[in-house]
Parts: structure tokens; sequence; C-alpha cells
């Protein structure tokens, strides 16, 4: 991986302008506004109230007015034919009477009503309530979904129907047993369609610790561990609410969706890429203190870079790191300011690399007392020591803090290389060794997002039913409440009953063993047979020789060797094209390049005996490429080599799978990367929905591959592990490869967190092609690379 990152190019200034989503604004907005108040809880789910838009002053009497018209009639109804008693349906009540003007706004917001009755809250209680009493199968589920949303925080819902909700749920409650929601807790829990769509918004753990931490302006480091795709590298929006930061990142795309982000939010930032001191840092005009304006547009246009009095953040790469801290400590005091130090580990996974002494000097030769060390994979406090000591000894009176979290809200399976689900009680036959192994998975608990909810289910029932427990640790005792019934909750009890096994384990193992089924058949015909089983989203395949996958991938796809020829062909004659137009680029480009060479005497006759001639001239050639480009051959592969199109899915039997993933490639991006000076394998693959990662000379070929990935475009990426540091994307499924059995822990967990990254409700997992790999996850690595590492380069000298 390259740390040598150039300064922005104009094309990457103008993308940072472009603003962040209603949705994406409405998360950054409240973690900035979380510093302050780190329980604060965001939902926009529209209530009655809210829709009609009434004033609210006198809630109650509208509650009533809106519970009379919409609501009472259908609850009556309903507990009537299910002969369920509640003593408020039976009352009598005045009849409330309210504005003339309110109820003609009441009486035209009905028809819109109609329309959008599914997104306003109270209809959702209402329907579920229904569904309740009416489906006698699931009433579990149902009773499990209105008892979490009534905890949600919609705001103005109707109180008296939240009341109707709430005695039902009360009486019915030694009804609903614990087991039920466990035994189904992959649809009850996880793919529970409400319980995501009209969820809260709130800080995550790890950020209120965060937060809560810095607002302290002692010395302190931080070691800052949380899973992927969970917030870590947007906690500086709220940091900026009481310190300014110096961000820095090896991933140019990482720190370039920060700046967006903050731009987005109007926060002042300076960006220091490729510097080799500060006069190469660069403002953006929201920091900008000294700048000139243009006359007539009023925008700025020259901005004094030098003065960086307002700067909030600075986002920086590594080798600009020393320059960017003498800049903002220019203009701030040290106390003030916080190094967050993204993935501080990587390349750190290499016993020996050339951008390990640039690493070292930045640790070394770092003033700044306030340091935040995030990554999915930080080494924990007790193994850097070393590291931690040469902190304490330069800066006096310091803390060190130590923040670990963990989100499961998902289930990301992990699936060995015969297609078996992976989980602890599959894995070994003998307690001694499980023990172990849960020793280290309570240490890196981010582990349980990849522990299948079903086979956890599975787990609980069957040792609840047959092995001898303590009373306390019984589903009905553990759990005191069924809002107490989570994700995480339910992998944590899993840990806690493998743990109290002991002498019955032997049993319980065999017994899984003689009923474990796989969840494919096969997994590897990616562009096949298999591909069906690629769903919801794009797939990313880790590789250490990332060619070598994608010639298997074009060899495996069948094409007939007729139909490669024909391909061939059309690109061999889009390549003389392309070779032509740019030749005449190339003629195009040095004609101006020698009009601007000539000295000004000659300037001045040019424009006197030839105006004109040389904007015909540059039109004549334009009109050549014009005409060369309309000469460029339409290359269509069949729909049948184009995994999981309809036509691929006929092929392989699989027409019934409606969740298939599959590219999205338009003609015109086909078209652009035949234009490009690549080998004719990866245009083939790009026209399957495959793009490779390997060490292309072509940039604009690499640049191409990320705009289709960040849109979610492809149906298959391969890449090299170093390339797991560069994005953000979402992937639904992630292949790692034979020829990475060498990859550390931290790397390994770091290659798995690229999966299930957004919080989307879809089937998720990690397919492993090297079995080895199954122990470095789920066994304590006794030689940590990245350990050894940062005790040698940023311990004590």
């Amino acid at each position: 991986m390259d740390l040598r990152q150039k300064r922005l190019t104009a094309e990457e200034w103008d993308a940072l302008e472009v603003p962040v989503s209603k949705d994406e604004l409405r998360i950054l907005k409240l973690i900035h506004d979380g510093f302050d108040d780190v329980n604060i809880t965001d939902n926009d789910t529209m209530s009655l109230i809210n829709f009609v838009k009434i004033n609210t002053e006198k809630k109650d009497d509208y509650h009533k007015f809106f519970y009379d018209k919409y609501f009472l009639q259908t609850v009556k109804k309903l507990f009537k034919k299910f002969d369920f008693s509640d003593s408020r349906t039976k009352k009598k009540t005045k009849k409330i009477k309210i504005k003339k003007a309110d109820e003609i706004r009441i009486n035209n917001s009905d028809k819109k009503l109609k329309k959008i009755r599914a997104n306003i809250f109270e209809f959702v209680l209402l329907d579920i309530l229904c569904q309740y009493f009416i489906d006698s199968e699931q009433e579990s589920f149902h009773y499990y979904t209105l008892a979490r949303l009534l905890n949600y925080n919609v705001r103005n819902v109707n109180v008296i129907l939240i009341g109707d909700i709430k005695e039902v749920l009360n009486q019915f409650k030694e009804k609903i047993k614990k087991k039920d929601l466990i035994k189904n807790a992959c649809e009850y829990i996880e793919k529970n369609n409400p319980l995501l769509i009209y969820k809260d918004i709130g800080l995550y753990s790890h950020q209120k610790e965060l937060f809560t931490i810095c607002k302290s302006k002692t010395p302190k480091c931080i070691l800052y561990q949380a899973p992927t795709g969970t917030g870590k590298t947007m906690s500086p929006l709220g940091l900026v609410k009481n310190n300014r930061l110096i961000f820095v990142c090896a991933a140019k795309h990482v720190g370039l969706q920060l700046a967006k982000s903050c731009i987005s939010l109007g926060i002042k930032i300076a960006v220091a890429f490729g510097c080799e001191d500060p006069g190469g840092i660069r403002l953006h005009y929201f920091a900008a203190k000294d700048y000139t304006k243009n006359r007539r547009t009023g925008g700025i246009f020259r901005v004094d870079n030098a003065v960086g009095d307002n700067v909030e953040i600075m986002i920086c790469d590594i080798m600009s790191y020393l320059p960017a801290m003498h800049y903002m400590m220019a203009f701030n005091k040290t106390e003030d300011l916080i190094l967050y130090w993204d993935e501080p580990t990587i390349t750190l996974d290499y016993e020996t690399h050339e951008y390990h002494a640039l690493l070292q000097e930045n640790w070394q030769e770092n003033l700044i007392p306030n340091i935040v060390l995030s990554s999915a994979t930080l080494p924990r406090q007790e193994d850097i020591g070393s590291c931690l000591q040469s902190f304490i000894s330069k800066f006096k009176h310091s803390d060190i803090y130590t923040i670990v979290s963990h989100d499961c809200t998902r289930t990301i399976s992990i699936i060995d290389t015969k297609g078996f689900i992976v989980l602890p009680h599959y894995i070994f036959s003998d307690y001694p060794e499980l023990k172990k192994s849960l020793k280290h998975i309570k240490k890196y608990k981010t582990l349980l997002r990849h522990f299948d909810i079903k086979e956890v289910s599975k787990f609980i029932i069957y040792v609840n039913k047959h092995c001898d427990l303590r009373d306390n640790i019984k589903i009905n005792n553990y759990f005191d409440d069924m809002g107490d019934i989570t994700s995480l909750s339910l992998k944590e009890y899993y840990l806690k009953l493998l743990s109290s096994l002991k002498t019955q384990y032997v049993k319980v193992y065999e017994y899984f063993q003689s009923k474990r089924k796989k969840l494919h058949d096969s997994n590897i015909k990616i562009t096949t047979s298999d591909a069906h089983t690629l769903t919801d989203g794009p797939t990313i395949y880790l590789a250490d020789n990332v060619e070598k996958i994608g010639q298997y991938c074009l060899k495996l796809s069948g094409i007939p060797m007729n139909t490669l020829e024909e391909l061939m062909e059309s690109i061999g004659k889009n390549e003389k094209i392309r070779v032509k137009i740019e030749n005449i680029e190339r003629d195009m480009n040095k004609n101006k390049d020698e009009s601007k060479d000539e000295n000004s005497d000659k300037k001045k006759d040019r424009a006197f005996n030839s105006e004109g001639n040389d904007d015909k001239r540059e039109a004549m050639l334009q009109r050549k490429i014009d005409n060369l480009r309309q000469q460029i051959h339409t290359i269509q592969l069949p729909s049948k080599f184009k995994p999981n199109t309809l036509e691929h899915l006929y092929e392989f039997g699989k027409s019934h799978v409606k969740n298939a993933f599959k590219a999205n490639l338009d003609d015109s991006t086909i078209e652009r990367i035949m234009l490009l000076e690549i080998q004719p394998i990866w245009k083939i693959l790009l026209m399957m929905g495959i793009g490779v990662f390997a060490q292309h000379k072509c940039v604009d070929y690499v640049s191409i591959m990320k705009e289709l990935a960040h849109r979610q475009l492809l149906y298959l990426i391969i890449a090299s592990t170093d390339y797991i540091y560069g994005t953000n994307y979402q992937f639904c499924h992630g292949y790692i490869g034979k020829d990475l059995g060498k990859l550390t822990q931290e790397k390994l967990i770091q290659a798995v967190g690229r999966v299930g990254r957004k919080n989307v409700m879809a089937d998720y997992s990690i397919r492993l092609r090297n079995d080895d790999l199954i122990m470095r996850l789920f066994m304590k690595s006794e030689n940590n690379t990245e350990v050894m590492n940062m005790n040698r380069l940023f311990g004590v000298r």
C-alpha cells in the first residue's frame, strides 16, 4: 500500500462540495450535537399530530380528538371480537371541540392521509395490534414488535392508543414464551422490518464514552476499539465541539469522506496530503481568514493558506502529519489539540516495511498531549506497554484510557470451505480448547457479530431442554423481561452456556455434529452455479494474487471460444481507435503547450497574423475525435454469462431466487472502460460486473472501479487485503482467499469487517477458502506482529 499520497486534484476538491444525503446529514448532525448531550436521540417517524401540523399546546385534547376519529372504532371492534376487556373503550367521555381552523386542516389532510397511512406511526401500531389478535401463529412476533416499538422516541404519539396497547401487552405477558422468541430470533429480532424502519438513532456507546473522556483537558492517550462500520471515523465531528483536531489517515478515501462530512456541517477544515512542509497545506473556503473575492461574482478565488486561525479540523495523510502538527500548533494551544489517528496499525502486520520509519518518526516527534488511536483491531493496553510508557514519559501526569465496544445487531455468518457455518460448538471437540477460545472471544467481542443467530438459538433451546443447568442461567431466570432479549444478549448468553457445560460438553458437541447441515452445497463457483447465493448487495473477494482470481472467474464462466474471439476482435478494433484518439489528443495538448511557451512578441505577431487559426485547427481535431468515437464497436456480452441476470439464473435453474444481486452497468460506463489502456481480460470481466484491483498502470481504471464500488454497481470486487483500509463501501458477502493463510489475526478481523457495514436488512456471509483461518479468528494469537512492531517503533528509545 502506498502511503505517499498526492495533493488533492481539482476533481477531488469539487467532490467535497457535493452535499451528503438528507439521511446522512441527520446522522452527522446528531454526532456533532452528541458531544454536549451524549444521550441524544432522534426519530423522524411521523406521528399523526406532526403530520397534520397541529399546534401542540393542548396535546391531550387533540390526542382524544384523533383517537375518537381514527382509532376508537377499530379498537372497540377488535376488543369485542376477541373478548378483551378494557374499561377505557367502554367509558363514555365528552366530545372534544377543536378550533374551526384546525378542523378544516384535519379534514383537508384526510385525503393525503389515505395515501401515506402506512408511514404514520399510530397506524403502524394499530395494524400490528390487529395482527397480534388475528394471527395466532405469529402472536409472539407481533407482541415482541409492539413491545419494542413502544420504547421508540417518536414525538407526539397518541397517548390513548399507547395506553390501549400497553394494556394488551400487560394482560398477555404471561402467555408469551421467551423460548418462542429465542427460537425465532432471526426473524423476530434481526429481520424485523418495523423495528429497523422506525428505530431511534443515537450515539454508539463507544462514542458516548469517547466524548465524555475528551471533555477533560488533561493529557491522555485513548485506545479506541470498536467494530468497523460503527462510526469511529465520524467521531471527530463531535470532538470538534471542545477541541481542534488533526485527523491522520493512511487511506485517502477515508480522509476525504470525513472532509465532505465536515463541509456539509459547516465545520472549517484544512487538508494536508503529500506535504513535506506547512507550505503544502490548503484551506477550504469555510476556513479562510485572509482571501480575495471576485468583484463580479462575490466568490472566493484566492486564499491565504498560511493563516489557519479558523481551522477546526486538519485532515492529513501519514507523511504530512508533522507539518500539519506544527501548522495547527502555530494557531492553537497545544492542550486544546487532539491527534486522532485512524488505523495506526496499518503496515504493522509486515515484519519490515519501508514506511515503518515514517510511523516511528510521527510518534516520537509528536508534541500533542491528547491522542486517540482508533481501530477495530487495536492491540490491548496490556500488550503495548512499551508504546504507552513512551507516551507517559513524554507527557507527565497523563492518563491512559481504553474504550472497547462491540456491535452485534446483525449476523454476518462465517462459512468454511465445505459450506458449514462456523461457531465454537461446531469446531472445538473438547472443553479445554473451547475454554481457551471463549477467553479470547470475551476479550474480542467484535467476533460476536459473526455468530449466526439461527445456530445460536438452536443451541440455546437444546441446552436448556437437555442439559442440567443452574437455575440462574435457565432462560426464564436469565432474561427478566422480553425486552432484555436482543441479538447481543443472546450471543452473550450463548457464551455463558458454553462456559457452564464442562462435563456435558462432549455430549452436546456430538449432538450438533450429527445435526450439522451445509448452508450451501457449494459457494466457490461465483460466476456460474453458485452466483445466486450472493444476495442483496456486492461481494468482495480478498486475495494476495488478485489476477489469478480474475482469471479463474473468467475461465469458470465458460464463455465459448468463438464468443471470446469475437469479443477480443471487437476490443482490438476499439484499441486501434483508442490509439488514434490518444495521438490526436497528444497533438492538441502539444500545440497548446507550444502556444504557452512562445514569448510575448511572438504571441502578438501570431495573434495579429493568424487570429482564429488555432481555434479552427482545434475544432477540426475535435471533429476527428468525435468521428472516431462514433466508430467504436458496441460490445455486448450475452446476458447468460453475466452473473445473476434473469438469463443467467435460468441457465442454472435458479430463476426462483429473487434477491440474487447483479451488476448494473450502463453502456456509457462500458464504453469508458473500452477506451482505457488495460488488458482485454479486465474489460471482459467488467462486462460480467467484476472489477479487479490489480497493480494497474491505468489510474483511470482504478478510479472508475472505485466509483462503481461506491455506487454499488458491481457484482464482485477482487482486491488485496490492503484495499480494506481504503474503503467504507457496503458489501453483503466476502471471500477470504486461499493464499491469505499468513494473514495476521488483526488484519483478518479487519477483512471480515468489510461486510455488513451499513444498517441494511440483508443476508450477510464471510466465506473462507482456507480453514486454517478459523483458528486464527477464534484462538489467541501468540505471535502478534502488530503488537511487536507497535512496541518496537512506538516504544521507549
